[in-house]
């Protein structure tokens, strides 16, 4: 059986060739986006999702959980 040391640069350069291949782009480097940045956009896009996809129980419960925390709020102002 043959072995061959194998680096993640040799993994980079081969995913790199896979996307080349299918005429996409690979990323250069680390980009802009924070990581809280990313979290926020996909809890967004997750809502966006969710509002298309529930059912009408579901958004019934889910209103009543708002209806109790915005009454909880009213009880409890922030302090500063």
């Amino acid at each position: 059986m043959k072995h061959k040391h194998i680096y993640m640069k040799d993994y980079v350069r081969q995913l790199d060739a896979i996307l080349a291949s299918t005429g996409e782009k690979a990323l250069q480097n680390a980009g802009s986006i924070s990581h809280e940045q990313a979290i926020e956009k996909a809890l967004a896009e997750y809502r966006k999702y969710q509002v298309k996809t529930l059912s009408p129980v579901e958004q019934a419960y889910l209103e009543t959980i708002k209806n109790v925390e915005k009454k909880i709020g009213k009880q409890n102002p922030p302090t500063p």
